[in-house]
This record gives C-alpha cells, sequence and structure tokens, in this order.
C-alpha cells in the first residue's frame, strides 16, 4: 500500500470516528424529590431544594432524578452511570461552626438499557435504606449533616471524548 493510499485510509478512519463522537450523552441536571409512602409504596414524589426538620422519615422517601440526553442521530445502548453520596457534617449541640465535607457514604451504579437519538430520559438514583442507617449513627453519635451532595459519573464508553459528571447539593435543615 503506497503512502497516499494510507494517509487517504486514516483520514477516512478519523472522519468516521468523529461522527459517532457526536452521538456523546450529556449529563444535564439532577432534581431532588421527596415521595410520601402510603401502605409500602411510594405515593407521590415532588421536587425539593431544601428539606426542612431533617432528613425523610420512614414515611417519606428521598432520591435524584438525573436527566440524561442524546444528542446524536443515533441511539446509544448500554449505559452505566456511577454516583456517590458525601454529606457536610456539623455538631448538633449549637456550636456555629462550618461544617466538614466527609468521603462518601453511599456509592452505586444504575445502568440504562438504551437511550433513543435526540431523546432526553429521566433516570430516578435512590438513595435507599443507606441514607436512613447513615442518618441514625449520626444522630447518635452527636453530628447532623447539613448538605448532601450527589455526584454522578456516566461511566466511559467506546468512542467517547470526554469524562462526564455532575453534581448537586441538597440543603438538610434541622
Amino acid at each position: 500500500m503506497t503512502a497516499r493510499k494510507a494517509l487517504l485510509l486514516a483520514a477516512l478512519l478519523a472522519a468516521a470516528g468523529r461522527g459517532r463522537a457526536s452521538a456523546e450523552l450529556v449529563l444535564q441536571s439532577i432534581h431532588w424529590q421527596v415521595g410520601r409512602v402510603e401502605k409500602g409504596r411510594v405515593a407521590s414524589w415532588h421536587d425539593v431544594r431544601i428539606i426542612e426538620d431533617g432528613p425523610p422519615k420512614l414515611d417519606t422517601r428521598l432520591r435524584a432524578r438525573l436527566l440524561l440526553k442524546n444528542g446524536g442521530a443515533d441511539p446509544v445502548e448500554g449505559i452505566l452511570l456511577r454516583y456517590s453520596m458525601t454529606s457536610r457534617l456539623s455538631r448538633i449541640d449549637g456550636f456555629a461552626v462550618e461544617g466538614t465535607w466527609t468521603i462518601p457514604f453511599m456509592i452505586d451504579e444504575r445502568r440504562v438499557p438504551k437511550v433513543g437519538p435526540g431523546k432526553t430520559v429521566e433516570v430516578p438514583l435512590e438513595t435507599g435504606p443507606a441514607l436512613e442507617l447513615y442518618m441514625r449513627r449520626l444522630l447518635r453519635s452527636g453530628w447532623w449533616p447539613d448538605r448532601i451532595r450527589l455526584q454522578v459519573m456516566l461511566e466511559p464508553h467506546q468512542g467517547g471524548s470526554s469524562i462526564q459528571t455532575v453534581e448537586d447539593v441538597l440543603e438538610v435543615r434541622r
């Protein structure tokens, strides 16, 4: 193969790869929600920016909704989202001291089977019992979270050109 043909073939392959990268997924935003539980199931969800009177009780649940957009012309399949929750802790005894961010108390993942071309999908990210257990332990130890941070990462995939992350912070008032 001549050098010209090899160069032309390399340019064609690069152009074909560039078209695929334009179908990259975008992590658009995170919205926190609290749900009221009736008879063991969540009856309704509503958006919140601040949780008053501490974390959700046994009759409520907390989750986040992630908006995931496929701006390309081809469907994207086999999507893996990794997420973690971190808290900023303050003492309960009333000392007015700035809180300290801790290490993640929960790390989880969520699979999204497919996002069609030009579609935006809402992906619920559950906090599960890990948050309730964490809050009970903190309360017994004399500490309380005044902020909860959720960080989400789109697992790198074939043809991706960058690492996608998004985060949001929920305020918790006691």
